[in-house]
């Protein structure tokens, strides 16, 4: 389970990720580059094409370190998930990293009113379920872009791709090529 709901976060995150990525605000000219060789107009996965790799390394890095914040750190109450916990939870981080880290990943501004546990279980079956519906809509973007045609309701409206998106890092490296 704790790996669906994982899966379900990075997925709405991805989706949402490729929409923005595809709005001229963010695909379009900048008055200041966000980062070297950055070309304007192109498609999401174009985009992560041109960063360049230490940005990639950057990016591939400060995920990792997340996850194992996740997997292992907290404090002395945290039970992981294989030994008891709840599923899905990821610690406080506020406070963290020398003090650095100044707002939680989850919850960061802290302004909804707390919950009832029939509210809780009710949320978590609805991430869950955003969750799956997002990975099937990031797939079926992604699949539109590779091969044409492949989702009717999107025909025309997603642009080709003509890149593979499973090898992120064909472009800096490979070890399929």
């Amino acid at each position: 389970r704790h790996a669906e709901i994982k899966h379900g976060r990075i997925a709405m995150a991805g989706f949402l990720g490729f929409l923005a990525q595809s709005t001229p605000l963010v695909a379009g000219e900048h008055a200041i580059l966000p980062y070297r060789g950055y070309v304007p107009d192109v498609t999401p996965q174009e985009q992560w094409a041109n960063i360049p790799l230490i940005g990639k390394l950057q990016i591939l890095v400060f995920v990792g370190m997340l996850e194992s914040y996740g997997e292992g750190a907290g404090d002395e109450s945290y039970v992981h998930y294989t030994k008891g916990g709840m599923p899905g939870y990821y610690p406080p981080i506020v406070g963290k990293g020398g003090g650095q880290i100044g707002l939680n990943l989850y919850k960061p501004f802290d302004i909804f009113p707390e919950q009832d546990e029939a509210q809780k279980t009710r949320g978590r079956q609805v991430e869950i379920n955003n969750g799956r519906l997002a990975m099937l809509g990031l797939f079926s973007l992604i699949s539109e872009a590779t091969v044409p045609g492949s989702v009717p309701a999107l025909k025309d409206i997603i642009p080709p791709y003509d890149g593979n998106v499973m090898i992120p890092f064909s472009g800096d490296f490979s070890i399929f090529s």
